[in-house]
């Protein structure tokens, strides 16, 4: 059987990291499969390569800004080539220079290049053969296709051992598409389900999954194991862990992610299974996460409930604006819509109102800025005696008002919203009256 392993920028920042996460990859002759993304910052000075790309090309006709930008791209690239000797960075780089400057090239081409020549380089250390993520990857419409990508991957040599660069793929018109920021850990997702591997392990710069950010609660306690769809609501709600469209491809399989630590190998991580099982009840709450910077628009009307179709004409209009809705409560008379404050800003909000009042003769219609939601997830919360009463006390001690409440019928999640400013002190509050008096 094979891993898939996929390795963050912080993973390959330099030279010395490379080396580091190749010593993982040949630590256990099962890695066959090697997925990278672009360097990531070294330092705190320091920028990461996909943002310097960005940068060049968004200054390309700027000379002067222009190199010095690719300079430092240069720097990057021809430190790490001391690994390889042989490997003719240099000429690469010519033709990166080239290509950036071309009056055809697109931004997410440059943008996937930090992806593409580290995986060059790395496969020529590793004694790896290179697969470009353009022979198999296909994207339809601006989305991943699935299907079109897994008849394709299923050609490729099973026996041979690949280095992918992460990020990207082609679309319908044969150019390059790139996945959005951290889109890698999907590439790695696709690998792995592409080669039918036995296990997808993630390496990034932390011992695994942890209940709170450790930047906003010190110590918090690590996550032994969490599901996919515990996954998929601490990474929409915020928690920085994988590209929250990662499990996608492994939905209809049984290959399971392993986060580790490539600077602590030795660290156990954290799983993500299909389906946790045997949770304890330390082991309930898995994330308590959150996240700034949303509107609740709110819709009152005398006797909602009673009318057919209110919904839906309701969501037509956002549907038209392109607003995407984050979250929906409702009650008798009033219906609100949280939407992130990018997706608000956007529009042209008296315009937006005015259509909205026209198609559901709505009695009033207001726009509430400045939330945070709060997420609580874990494992069958609400069947969980108390378990409401617990925040609602854990918050109180702290004199933070709850403007808006939701539990998922699937169990999952409870989802608060908050004044924006309180956010780190609610996800204090909750970590110390829910986690802390377990320990």
């Amino acid at each position: 059987m094979a891993i898939t392993c996929k390795f963050g920028g912080t993973s390959l920042a330099c030279s010395r990291h490379i080396q580091q996460s190749c010593r993982i990859v040949k630590a256990d002759e099962r890695r066959k499969y090697v997925v990278v993304s672009a360097p990531g910052k070294v330092g705190g000075e320091s920028k990461k390569v996909t943002d310097l790309l960005l940068a060049c090309y968004a200054n390309r006709f700027d000379a002067e800004v222009f190199e010095s930008l690719f300079l430092q791209i240069k720097e990057r690239f021809l430190e790490i080539a001391t690994l390889a000797n042989g490997f003719p960075m240099e000429e690469e780089l010519k033709v990166l220079y080239a290509q950036i400057k071309s009056s055809e090239a697109n931004v997410d081409f440059v943008l996937s290049r930090g992806e593409y020549l580290n995986a060059k380089l790395i496969a020529a250390y590793l004694g790896y053969e290179f697969l470009d993520a353009t022979s198999f990857i296909r994207f339809q419409k601006g989305e991943l296709d699935l299907v079109a990508t897994l008849a394709l991957g299923k050609r490729l040599n099973k026996e041979k051992r690949y280095v992918i660069p992460g990020f990207y793929g082609l679309d319908e018109h044969g150019h390059v598409k790139t996945f959005s920021r951290g889109g890698s850990d999907i590439t790695g997702s696709i690998v792995a389900r592409v080669f039918d591997c036995e296990l997808y392990e993630n390496w990034t710069d932390v011992d695994g999954i942890y209940v709170a950010d450790p930047k906003t609660v010190k110590n918090s306690r690590r996550v032994g194991q969490v599901s996919f769809r515990e996954l998929r609501e601490m990474s929409y709600m915020g928690a920085s862990v994988l590209h929250a469209e990662t499990l996608m491809p492994l939905y209809e399989s049984p290959i399971p992610i392993l986060l580790k630590n490539s600077f602590q190998p030795e660290a156990e991580g954290t799983q993500i299974l299909k389906k946790r099982t045997e949770v304890s009840d330390r082991e309930v709450i898995t994330c308590i996460t959150g996240k700034n910077d949303y509107t609740c628009i709110q819709i009152s009307k005398a006797m909602l409930d009673k009318e057919l179709g209110f919904v839906k004409k309701a969501t037509a209009v956002f549907e038209k604006y392109h607003i995407n809705i984050s979250h929906t409560h409702s009650g008798l008379d009033n219906l609100c819509f949280f939407v992130e404050n990018s997706e608000y800003k956007q529009i042209a909000f008296e315009a937006f109102v005015r259509e909205l009042e026209t198609s559901i003769d709505a009695d009033k219609i207001k726009g509430h800025q400045n939330i945070a939601l709060v997420a609580v997830v874990g494992h069958n919360l609400s069947g969980k005696i108390g378990m409401l009463a617990k925040i609602f006390n854990a918050l109180e001690a702290r004199a933070i008002n709850v403007k808006t409440i939701y539990q998922s019928i699937s169990e999952c999640n409870i989802i608060l919203g908050i004044e924006e400013g309180q956010l780190n002190d609610c996800i204090k509050a909750l970590y110390q009256g829910l986690i802390e008096e377990k320990e």
